[in-house]
């Protein structure tokens, strides 16, 4: 959803310049639409579930859930350290 509203406000700044009316709204809705776009390429939040063991130093949260995209139960693991999570497929 954030990318087509992303794309659409860059393509409507796009025709903002073409018709020569850029002021004062092709500003603003250029910036939302790089800000969109780039918020979905560099966001890191949501990492797959990954089917390697898991390694020495994680701890187990106890959280379980299904996963939407893939359909399988995943567990939660959790790095006392650094407060990093990593999620497994069970």
């Amino acid at each position: 959803m954030s990318l087509t509203i992303g794309i659409a406000a860059l393509l409507i700044a796009i025709v903002l310049v073409i018709v020569g009316h850029f002021f004062p709204f092709g500003i603003p809705l250029t910036f939302v639409g790089i800000g969109l776009i780039a918020s979905l390429i560099y966001d890191t939040r949501y990492k797959p579930a990954s089917k390697q063991p898991i390694e020495p130093g994680w701890v187990d949260t106890g959280e379980r859930f299904i996963d939407p995209e893939t359909n399988k139960r995943v567990a939660v693991f959790m790095r006392p350290e650094t407060g990093e999570r990593s999620y497994r497929e069970l």
